[in-house]
Order: C-alpha cells, then structure tokens, then sequence
C-alpha cells in the first residue's frame, strides 16, 4: 500500500558526497623580546556532488477513493471482521472494497530522473597582525596590536537532469531518454579589513581596551563599502583594592566590568544594490522547433544600501568565594542591529516586482545570563562539583518599514510572538437545540443577524440553546459546522462575532498573543562527585518557556487522517459523545494540500491557531550521566601504566515534557531534509530526526 515503508523500499537512494582541502601556512617573527609579527595564510576547497535519482512507485491507492469488490458474476462480495468471504445474510456480514493499483512518482509529480550537481567552493584568507608590549615602571601595562583581514570567496556550481528512466533501479544518464535541463551559477565575494587595539592596565586592578576596524566588503556599493567601527571595554578588579583586603579569603577576587562596541554585518545577498533579469526557456515553440527565450522583468535595487550595525553593550560581574571555591558571573547585555537590511514599504502590487531592499529595519536584544561553579573536598576525601548557567533574552522590533499587520514584521512586535485565538472548551451537546427527532436544529446567519431559512450569502449553522451565544460562522464552510465536540473560541473584543479583523495591530479581531516561539529561560547544570577511584557526572539541560504552534500530523488532531497514522495520544482521546471531557475534538479530517500549503491543515476549523493545542516545548532533559571508576595507582605502576578508567556512560535517556504523550523531541522541532526542499515531511513538527539515545561502555588507558 502507498505509505513512506514502500516508497522507501522501492526508491533510489540519493547521496551527497564532500570533498575538503585545507592547507595553513603560518610563521611567527619576533622582531625584539616585546615585539612580534603574526601571518597566517589559508586554502580551503569544498568539492560537492549530489546525485539525486528519480524513480516510479507502484501500489495500492491508500490516497484514493475504494471501489466495490464485485465476483466473477459482478455480484458485491462480503466479508467477516477477519476478512474471510461470507455470504451476504452472514451476521457479521459488510461489503468488500478494492483499492486501486497504480504507477506514481514522486513529490510534485516531478517524473523519474537522474540528477547531478557538482559544486566547488574556495575561500582564501590572509592575516597579519604585529603585537608590542610595554612595561612601564612595573605598573603601567600596555599592548599595541595593529592587523589586517583579507577573505576571498567564490562558488561555481553547475546540474544536469534528464526524465524518463529506461531502467528504474539503474539511474544513468546515458540511460534516459526525455527532457534534458541543465543549469549554473556563479558567485563571489570578498572583504578587507584593518585594525587597532591598545589595552593598559594599571596596577592590575583597572583594566581598558580600545578597538577601531575599518572594514570593507563587495557586497556593497563601491561608495558604501568602507566604515569605521569602534568598540572598547573597561574593568575593575575591586578585590585587589587594600580597602578590600579584609574580605579575603571570603571573597577571593571580584571584577565589574562593562564593554560597548560596534561591528558590521553584511551576511546578506551580493545582489541587493544591482538590478537583475531572470532568463530561461518558454513552453512556446518558435518556427524552428525550439523553445523560445525570455528575460524576466528588471528587479528593483536602492542603490544606497550599506553595511548593517550590531551595537553591543555589556556589564557584567565575575566574583569568587572561600579561596575560589564557590564562583559566580553575570551578564546584562544590550544589543541593537541598526541599518537592518528589510523590504520598503507601500509598494502595491501594481508595482509588478518585489519591494526593493535598503536599510530600513531595526531591532533590540536585551538580555542576561547567570553562572554559578562549586567545587569542595571534604576531609574524608569525597569531593563534590557543581555547575549551573541559565540566560534568558528577548528581542523587539523598533524600527521597520511598517505593515502594522500581524502576519508581517511591525514596530513593537516580539520576535518569535504567536497570534491566535484564545479556547473556552469544547462545546457540548447541551450547547445546542434539536429537533423532535433528534437531530440539531439548523439556521443561517448573515452579518450577526440570524434567520431560520436560507438567505442569500448567509451560512448554515447550528442553533445554540444560548440566545446571546456567539456564533463562529467566520471560521466554518459547507463542509464544516460547528456542532457537539467542536472547539469553543473566545469573543475577546465583545463584539458578538468570532473573527480575525483585518489581522492588522489595530484591528486584529479576536486573535491576540497567545505564546512565543523563542526559547526563554535556557538552562543547563552539570553535577558530579568522586571518591576513592569513583566517579559521578550529571548533566542536565533545559528550556524554560517556549511555545509553538505543530505543523503535521504529529501534532495536528486531524491532519491529513487519510493517511491512515495519528499520534495514540491523539486517537485516544478525543471527544465522542461516551468520552465528552476528552482533549481533543471530535474526529475530523482537515484534508489534504500541497506542501507549499501544508498551514491549511494546520489551522483551520477547531485546529485554527489557538491557547488550548499550542505545544508547550518547555522542557529538561539528562543529556549525560557517567559512572566510572579509576584503578589504584600503586596496582598500575606494577604494569607500567599510568591511568586505567572504565566507565559508563547515558546519553538523553531521560526527558521531562509537557506535552502530552505526543511523540515530538522537544529539541527537534521541525522537519528537514538534506535533499529537497518539498517533500512530504517539509516542516512538520516532531518528523526530523530525534535526539538519539545512546549507551557506551568504556576504557581509558593512559601510558
């Protein structure tokens, strides 16, 4: 039947090959005792090929609609519950259906193939930089350090294709026969750079460092491609002061500090300030039998864009207690990316291109981060260690070419901010009115207003028993109503209706923020003691507060179900009229779309994006723990050798989560693969390849 086990079983199997040359060359000149001259020189080649056959499937239609299974005498056949063919007067008696057998191929019907890309890539880079040190009267350190950067960088890569397999397990070239493309690229870039640093101290207690770079890169307008970019940092090691000498050994040493400095990002396009046409072939045929070419339309460029600027302040705190036995540091930082590279605004779609792209946008990370180290030997010999580090920021747009709309980058917004709806329940039964039959009572709505027959461009809905109830027509069809064990939105604004507005900041309906996908509150803390040859390590790793919205059928009640494959978590418990305080509603296929449209499935009917089925991706995982033991020294010198461990050793077996019972690595979120863009698991949440368990037994020998 069609499922990913067959198409695995009966696919070519795909393969990405990377060659590395690497070579350094690299001298060190001392010119005097305080005077040195560093130069390094580095190739690297990266050679890349990816064959990536094509091939055809052949199965039962488990996608398609079933037809009736009829005997030789094109009479319906029937069968029990095991299968076996009865009679149609049989008890257990129910009609037989056939699947289709038919020939497919893959992921946007794209035919079998054979296809190759060669890739070669080749960076070369270039520093020199001279060093002097000063000493003046033992109390007066400074250092001089002037340098420069070179960086060249460029790619070729070409790919080839042609259709139509002659033999589908043996995917050659020479042995296809259809549509032949073939394509290529060409990039490069480059930057140069100098420097200056001078650091002093005095008296080992005031510390400063002065940075100037000029920086300049091909990604840029020739007149935009050079700017000057200062930093510096200054500390205080108090501890050394007298005054703070009868603190010691309680406080060993304490250093403030704080720095502030400025560098250039130009990790973007090198075609962003020059117009380009795109060129290819039509599907139209000229008068010698040959497709005819065509160049796109000129893309639209701001010829004054430049570098972007990542602002940097940081303060921050190292200290240590009882004779460097007990440390802690902390950090407070401020960081604002100015200039940043985003698309104009008010360009309709009548302008025929995308917006162009200038320095437009900017945004602030502010954020903090606290370690904490113990370590102590007790008198008996037991020694114990500890380690802990949790950080936490968060980052806001302040300046952007402004949308104000919710689904776009706007003045304010969070990075990472999640807008849906906020869940009541789920409704009941008792929610609605029925007839004398049983079954419910139906009316049409139209602009709030309800009627109890058809009007023209009214919905049909489902009569609430609530006079003053709200209806949720905007968010059902045809298809869909909403009945006994549908989700329950909330009419946060009052306005009688459940709706999205205009989806702008202003007029966003009943949506509001209801998490954020960004990792708060990131922690780890490591654990360990030994004694007497034995040892113990833990390490423990975590997030905070993190929240997405699922992608797939994973996560998603009801996510293409014609798939035939949901989470036990899910089939177990959703809502049925003997099972109404389930979690999930009632059963309902969302269908099936392209992978470009894969949010359809994903937010729509009772799975719109919504506070009651957001995953919590909070979590803590063991990521190790290590029980080991070290021979005797006295028993190992007799055999010559110096040190004998044997350990062992787990790694991610235990995870604490709040999700549910769902089978999704809270680590892994997404889906990827390395070998197309589009496929069947592109971006669905929890199918990308867990955080593997793992259990190792070990020895180390040291002669």
């Amino acid at each position: 039947m069609r499922s990913p086990a067959s198409e695995i079983r009966q696919a070519n199997t795909a393969n990405m090959e990377n060659n590395y040359t690497n070579i350094n060359l690299g001298a060190l000149i001392n010119i005097t005792k305080d005077w040195t001259l560093d130069i390094d020189y580095t190739h690297a080649n990266e050679e890349s090929i990816l064959n990536r056959p094509g091939t055809r499937f052949t199965d039962l239609n488990t996608w398609g609609s079933a037809t009736e299974r009829l005997d030789a005498d094109g009479n319906q056949v029937y069968v029990n519950s095991s299968g076996n063919i009865v009679s149609a007067g049989s008890a257990d008696a129910m009609p037989a259906y056939t699947l289709s057998y038919f020939e497919y191929t893959g992921a946007g019907a794209t035919p079998d193939h054979i296809y190759r890309k060669s890739t070669n890539a080749r960076r070369n880079t270039f520093n020199a930089y001279t060093t002097y040190n000063l000493n003046v009267a033992d109390e007066h350190m400074f250092k001089f350090m002037l340098g420069m950067n070179r960086v060249t960088w460029r790619e070729r890569f070409n790919w080839s294709q042609v259709t139509q397999l002659i033999d589908i397990t043996n995917p050659q070239f020479d042995l296809a026969h259809g549509t032949q493309t073939a394509g290529g690229e060409f990039d490069w870039e480059s930057q140069l750079g100098f420097y200056g640093r001078v650091n002093y101290a005095f008296a080992d207690r005031y510390l400063l460092e002065a940075n100037l770079r000029y920086d300049g890169t091909s990604k840029f307008p020739s007149g935009l491609q050079w700017r000057w970019f200062p930093s510096f940092s200054v500390g205080w090691r108090a501890s050394e002061e007298n005054f703070m000498q009868w603190m010691k050994p309680a406080v060993s040493s304490l250093k403030i500090r704080g720095s502030w400095g400025t560098i250039g990002d130009q990790t973007v396009s090198n075609k962003l300030y020059v117009s380009t046409m795109s060129a290819g072939q039509t599907t139209w045929i000229g008068g010698d039998n040959t497709r005819l070419p065509y160049v796109g339309t000129p893309s639209a460029v701001i010829s004054s864009i430049t570098w972007q600027d990542i602002t940097t302040l940081d303060v921050g705190l190292d200290a240590r207690f009882f004779n460097n036995a007990l440390g802690i540091s902390f950090d407070w930082y401020q960081r604002d990316t100015k200039n940043m590279i985003v698309p104009a605004s008010d360009v309709t779609y009548g302008f025929g291109v995308e917006a162009p792209k200038a320095n437009f946008g900017s945004l602030r990370t502010r954020g903090w981060e606290i370690a904490v180290d113990y370590n102590h030997r007790f008198s008996n010999g037991i020694g114990i260690n500890l380690m802990a580090t949790v950080s936490d920021a968060i980052t806001e747009i302040t300046a952007y070419s402004d949308t104000r709309s919710i689904d776009d980058w706007y003045v304010g917004k969070k990075y990472g901010e999640i807008w849906g709806y906020r869940t009541d329940r789920l409704y009941q039964k008792d929610d609605f009115l029925y007839n004398s039959d049983g079954s419910l009572q139906t009316a049409w709505i139209k602009d709030g207003v309800l009627y109890e027959t058809e009007v023209p461009g009214a919905k049909k809905v489902n009569k609430l028993k609530d006079g003053n109830a709200v209806y949720q027509d905007y968010l059902q069809n045809d298809n869909f109503i909403f009945g006994p064990g549908d989700v329950k939105y909330k009419d946060l604004n009052k306005d009688g209706e459940i709706n999205d507005g205009s989806r702008t900041v202003e007029d966003h309906g009943d949506l509001e923020v209801i998490g954020n996908s960004t990792p708060r509150y990131e922690y780890g803390f490591r654990l360990g003691a030994d004694y007497k040859g034995f040892d113990i390590s833990l390490f423990f790793q975590g997030v905070g507060k993190r929240d997405v919205w699922g992608n797939g059928f994973l996560a998603i009640a009801g996510f293409n179900s014609a798939d035939g494959a949901m989470p036990q978590a899910i089939a177990g418990n959703f809502w049925k009229e003997d099972r109404t305080d389930a979690f999930y509603p009632r059963a309902y296929n969302l269908g099936y779309t392209t992978p470009a449209m894969s949010t359809y499935n994903s937010s729509a009917y009772n799975m719109n994006v919504q506070s009651r089925y957001l995953l919590n991706m909070a979590y803590l995982r063991l990521k190790n723990i290590t029980v080991g033991y070290s021979l005797p020294r006295d028993v190992l010198r007799k055999i010559h050798i110096q040190k004998a461990r044997v350990y062992i050793s787990l790694e991610n077996f235990f995870t604490w989560d709040h999700l549910r019972g769902l089978p999704i690595d809270p680590e892994e979120v997404q889906g990827y693969s390395m070998f197309a863009d589009e496929n069947y698991n592109y971006n669905r949440t929890g199918v990308g390849t867990p955080t593997f368990k793992s259990f190792s037994v070990g020895v180390q020998l040291n002669f």
